[in-house]
């Protein structure tokens, strides 16, 4: 067994920390899940149930504490959660996987749907699972998700790819509240999740498969849009403060609130880790720090109108180890080796209706910068990326149930990069698109979507793509049938087509991709099955030509697969959920599969609530066998972890919560060479007012 610090006093120190707040979290996790079946029993332990306010008296008749208010989404501002269907099944985690749920998504109509009506395969990962799972960062929910691979390049800090069914990292479109946050600047414009923390969100859904009909360049694996709170209510906040092994200390604030016409949220955490090696035979730590500003502020100027502006700034300091020049190759250690990074991303949007609300407008800028610096001491490195982008999206409420849209989009993007002693290099491009849709339903049991863009592009020229899904609703036997099919591209990015050892020449990566499958619930929503097939074809890949050695549009690609979902409300307390994907990937070139991309990977949690007091959560994920280099040469075993987190209401307005990552100790590798988790234990504690 590999152990960073040796066995003997160093790691059992590493792992619980030589404070007894450790020691004492994992004595209060263990009473937690022995205690279980007390708390099952209310003729044993007496469970205080939440209850109204107006309702809530204590025994000698004065009124009891408020349990915390939580504020809910403004129906007026963005989507509602709203859940129709059996209430005996409690407040579930996944409730917008519901067979016929009118909970209402953003992301696949770029305005408010309900996930009843759309096609497609939309996975949200709500509110409370991102509250309850105690994670750090964004990568770490999406890991648990069907469909979606998260490989990291060591510990916290280290590049942070996603791969959506099977489509390459640089083919998943990143997106805060609609700002598309694709860095520039980066070798292929893919996105970096290292950096991307939990402050402000709301929710993220994921949509998979193409999506350049809404999203343009990117879209060609599907589209992760993570969406923030807006203020509603008098003002309340939280204060919170965790540790934990590796040196490890987080702590954070929220505000949020409504007065008159203005609203706001703002938070802002600071995370610090002494982490663990990079490099699996580093002798040193990485350390890695982020520090992340975020907030949603707006304005009701009209009855008809308002303004919202959000804003999200990271800072970032990670340590890291030196990677090789070929995939598949470990890296070696470096001791002084620093990457430090910083970002801002801004919107600014106009939300107005007219008509009686029969015509809906929205108007967004976004602003988004990148600056980037590598402290190599062999090739130091300083680079910057911007984005601007325009969006205007129009719609038009033509009966009920029949919405047509019309939306204008451009942005430009530049970067700068220096590697010295040579000058710096500059370039810019820019694209300008306009797409329509049409969304209709029928007898409320068929909803269709249809539509088609063409961009325009200043070095590439002119593309077109579609998209249309189609969802029946069988409510006699509680069955929904669903089917998209829809085109991507990926306009070649700064470094590959202008900057230096780019090909102006490159064309557009293109795609086509199909899905169909079916949602089922059974004993009155208490189990709910799904299952989907899906098949997503790539052509024009950029690749290096080792005969000509310059990047040429040479690949192409296929993957496809089943993904399969269970969700079981067994009763108010208990929840069991679990997922099965297999994706079979092809490189056309090597007759292999596609680096880093399992065939299988399985998930499963199980919930168990203990009333309003708090919950505990096991959850599992399943990784089969990948290879790590295109020839084939390099095959990274089949690994499952066990993770599992939790919470206790202290008081009325006082929550303690804990995580423990990596359970049994499991020893793999995402990527050759690169070191991950050991067994890690936090807690820490927040207090709400």
């Amino acid at each position: 067994m590999r152990f960073h610090e040796g066995w003997k006093g160093k790691r059992v120190k590493s792992l619980f920390g030589s404070s007894p707040l450790w020691w004492g979290s994992l004595c209060l996790l263990g009473l937690a899940w022995f205690a279980a079946p007390l708390f099952a029993q209310d003729d044993l332990i007496a469970v205080q149930p939440v209850v109204l306010p107006e309702e809530a008296t204590q025994p000698n008749g004065e009124p009891a504490a408020e349990v915390p208010d939580i504020p809910s989404l403004d129906v007026g501002r963005l989507p509602p959660v709203v859940v129709e269907g059996n209430t005996s099944r409690g407040d579930s985690q996944r409730d917008y996987d519901a067979t016929f749920s009118n909970a209402e998504v953003m992301t696949p109509n770029y305005m408010p749907t309900e996930e009843r009506k759309f096609g497609g395969t939309v996975q949200v990962i709500s509110r409370e699972q991102i509250e309850k799972s105690d994670s750090f960062t964004v990568g770490q929910l999406l890991a648990r998700q069907p469909g979606v691979d998260v490989v990291n390049s060591g510990g916290p800090g280290g590049a942070s790819s996603i791969f959506l069914r099977g489509a390459n990292s640089q083919h998943t479109k990143v997106l805060i509240d609609g700002s598309p946050v694709n860095d520039p600047s980066s070798p292929s414009r893919g996105f970096d999740a290292a950096n991307l923390t939990l402050d402000n969100v709301e929710r993220i859904e994921i949509l998979q498969g193409p999506q350049s009909l809404l999203y343009g360049s990117e879209a060609i694996g599907g589209v992760v849009n993570i969406l923030t709170k807006r203020g509603q209510g008098p003002m309340s906040g939280s204060l919170s403060a965790q540790g934990g092994v590796f040196g490890t200390h987080r702590e954070g604030g929220y505000i949020q609130g409504q007065s008159g016409a203005f609203d706001y949220s703002f938070s802002g955490s600071w995370l610090d880790t002494q982490s663990y090696s990079a490099a699996l035979t580093g002798t040193e730590r990485d350390p890695f720090s982020v520090g992340a500003l975020a907030g949603a502020f707006g304005v009701q100027l009209t009855e008809n109108t308002e303004f919202v502006y959000r804003l999200r700034y990271t800072d970032a300091r990670a340590h890291i180890d030196d990677a090789s020049f070929s995939i598949g190759q470990p890296p070696t250690d470096d001791p002084t080796r620093l990457n430090l990074t910083n970002n801002l991303v801004q919107r600014f949007e106009i939300n107005n209706t007219m008509l009686d609300g029969n015509i809906i407008n929205m108007f967004a800028y976004d602003d988004i910068d990148y600056n980037r610096s590598d402290r190599d001491d062999v090739f130091p490195s300083e680079f910057t990326g911007k984005t601007r982008q325009f969006t205007y999206l129009g719609t038009a409420i033509l009966w009920p149930d029949h919405d047509f849209s019309v939306g204008v989009q451009h942005w430009d993007e530049s970067a700068t990069t220096e590697y010295p002693p040579s000058p710096s290099s500059q370039a810019s491009q820019y694209q300008t698109g306009i797409f329509f849709q049409d969304q209709l339903s029928l007898g409320d049991r068929l909803h269709l979507t249809g539509g088609v863009r063409w961009d325009d592009h200043s070095v590439t020229g002119g593309h077109s793509t579609y998209r249309t899904t189609a969802a029946y609703e069988l409510r006699e036997t509680n069955t929904r049938l669903r089917g998209s099919l829809g085109t991507g591209y990926r306009a070649p990015s700064l470094s590959e087509n202008i900057l230096p050892f780019g090909n102006p020449n490159l064309r557009p990566e293109r795609s086509t991709g199909w899905e169909y499958g079916f949602d089922q619930s059974l004993f009155h929503d208490r189990v709910v099955l799904g299952a989907t097939y899906f098949r997503n074809d790539y052509i024009d890949l950029i690749l290096f030509d080792s005969n000509t050695y310059t990047l040429l549009n040479i690949g192409q690609a296929r993957s496809h697969g089943v993904e399969l979902t269970a969700d079981w409300y067994a009763s108010e307390r208990w929840t069991v959920w679990g997922s099965f994907t297999h994706t079979d990937t092809f490189d056309n070139e090597t007759g292999l599969q596609l680096v880093r991309r399992p065939r299988d990977k399985g998930t499963f949690s199980i919930t168990r609530k203990f009333g309003a007091c708090g919950s505990i959560t096991f959850a599992a994920r399943m990784i089969g066998r990948r290879i790590d280099a295109r020839d084939g040469s390099v095959l990274l075993a089949q690994y499952n972890v066990l993770d599992v987190y939790g919470d206790h209401w202290i008081r009325p307005n006082m929550r303690w919560f804990y995580r423990i990552d990596n359970l049994f100790n499991a020893q793999y590798q995402e990527v050759t060479g690169y070191a991950t988790s050991d067994a890690a234990i936090y807690s820490g504690l927040e207090w709400r007012f």
